[in-house]
């Protein structure tokens, strides 16, 4: 059984490999001067999130190209788990024995797709939704014939969706109770249904909606605040995979904008081409990782309001403070953190997280405060690692990729995001320079503080050589720092 299992897959990017030159999927655009590519099958494959390993055979999505756009909704149930079963809409509530209209709603929708591959994520994510009790789990699979231009594609799914959620209002369903959850395309198909009812949706989570074409599109064509009740969106590849663009969208569309790590190269994604499918592709499926994993996390993945990333790093968004919410917006499917207040009490903000490699994807957030003394600047990067019991964490950069100069007397903050939970009581502080020859007489001295009811011992290195990788304990120039805890959050126990 597993041997035909792997033969289909097999198969499957077989295919995708034999029909890599019949598309042309001018939508993924190149940074630099090269303005498109055209993309392979492959990638399509990846995009809408490919099926790996030993997949449950099952016959829910549709596979087969249409000659017109075509939407087919299917709806999860304990009994049939994983597999989806049809929905047919009918006009008799007794005939739908997978949906309560007394319960909410939960609809997934996938991005674009080739018919030949099935999104194996969605099923994930529904078995999930299941296991919870309190939402009837559908799914909306959409194929669009391959000529169609992309935004019209969605287009039709979107309208042709949101007659289905018409038509289950009117079997005794109210429009709050509908949440529709899109990923890439499959975004702005749920804002394109959301506008189509006028925003009247409780909510749409946008999972890192695409971007090219939708960019520059008509603004009705793209999700955005006003398409629900409620809308949050979570991004995970606003920025480019040298030499391929974002595929995610980097301009807020919500209520609340989620901005995950860097927007590329997220922690656990290959930081080269080697692996070039999952190079290009691993952040942008994070977001539908994410999403799934907070169905039934063990921490929460607490985001702090924030104009940008620089401010995030540079440790200037420490706070939840934000006119209308009363705690720090937190990622995923639960949201006891929001006002129940509808019309949402609160101007649209972003908010910034980061992330570990693995589920439930948390860290623990910590503000560090650092000031030099001395009477020339230090020219380094800052790395730091912190220990406790048998808890170590990896060691994070925490200055930027490039040397950074360290005024004598000037404060510097800095976020730190502890990729592990535990009772920290050492903090390794390296300060890498470029030197070739250390002298002893640029040994610097440590002042340590303690704050926040913690007993801190530190080590500091400055060592010679970025190069040599030597490491000098110091004890010279004044250093300095603070450290706080921010908040009492459970984060993941391992590291």
């Amino acid at each position: 059984m597993a041997e035909d299992i792997k033969r289909r897959q097999a198969g499957r990017f077989a295919l995708c490999t034999m029909q890599e030159r019949a598309v042309d999927w001018g939508d993924v655009l190149l940074s630099g001067a090269v303005r498109s590519l055209t993309v392979t099958v492959w990638f399509m494959c990846l995009l809408s999130g490919h099926a790996t390993g030993e997949e449950p055979h099952c016959s829910d999505f549709l596979s087969t190209e249409p000659a017109s756009p075509v939407l087919r909704m299917m709806g999860f149930s304990r009994d049939h788990s994983p597999c989806g079963l049809p929905f047919n809409i009918t006009a008799n509530v007794s005939d739908l024995p997978l949906w309560d209209p007394k319960k909410p709603s939960v609809v997934i929708i996938p991005g674009k797709r080739p018919p030949v591959v099935q999104p194996s994520w969605v099923r994930n994510m529904a078995g999930d939704l299941l296991t919870t009790g309190r939402s009837n789990v559908l799914a909306a699979d959409w194929l669009v014939p391959g000529d169609q231009k992309l935004i019209d594609g969605a287009r039709d799914a979107g309208e042709s969706l949101a007659q289905v959620i018409q038509a289950l209002l009117a079997m005794g369903s109210s429009p709050e109770m509908f949440h529709l959850v899109g990923f890439g395309v499959g975004a702005h198909v749920a804002g394109i249904a959301g506008a189509s009812l006028h925003g009247s949706i409780g909510r749409i989570t946008g999972l890192d909606p695409f971007a090219p074409t939708f960019t520059e599109a008509d603004p009705s064509l793209s999700l955005d605040h006003t398409d629900a009740q409620f809308v949050d969106v979570i991004h995970t590849n606003f920025n480019p995979n040298e030499p391929v663009a974002a595929l995610g969208a980097s301009k807020p569309s919500g209520h609340v904008d989620f901005y995950v790590g860097k927007g590329h190269l997220l922690p656990g994604c290959p930081q080269g081409l080697i692996g070039r499918e999952k190079y290009l592709l691993c952040s942008h499926h994070r977001a539908h990782q994410l999403f799934t994993s907070s169905i039934h996390a063990s921490c929460p993945l607490t985001a702090f309001p924030c104009n940008s990333l620089a401010d995030f790093k540079k440790g200037r968004c420490t706070h939840c403070d934000w006119p209308g919410l009363h705690a720090c917006p937190q990622l995923g499917f639960n949201i006891t953190w929001l006002p129940s207040d509808r019309p949402i009490p609160f101007q649209p903000l972003t908010a910034v997280l980061d992330i570990t490699s693995v589920a439930p994807f948390c860290v623990t957030p910590f503000l560090l405060e650092l000031q030099i003394g001395g009477d020339s600047p230090l020219e380094a990067q800052l790395f730091i690692r912190l220990k406790g019991g048998v808890t170590t964490t990896s060691t994070m950069l925490l200055s930027g990729p490039d040397l950074m100069s360290f005024e004598p007397t000037k404060g510097y903050q800095f976020q730190v995001s502890a990729n592990c939970d535990g009772d920290f009581t050492t903090m390794q502080l390296e300060f890498y320079t470029e030197r070739l020859l250390y002298l002893d007489w640029r040994k610097r001295k440590v002042k340590i503080t303690e704050l926040a009811e913690r007993k801190w011992f530190v080590l500091v290195f400055i060592p010679t050589s970025c190069y040599f990788h030597s490491r000098q304990p110091s004890n010279d120039v004044f250093l300095d720092f603070k450290v706080k805890h921010n908040f009492a959050m459970t984060a993941a126990k391992h590291c």
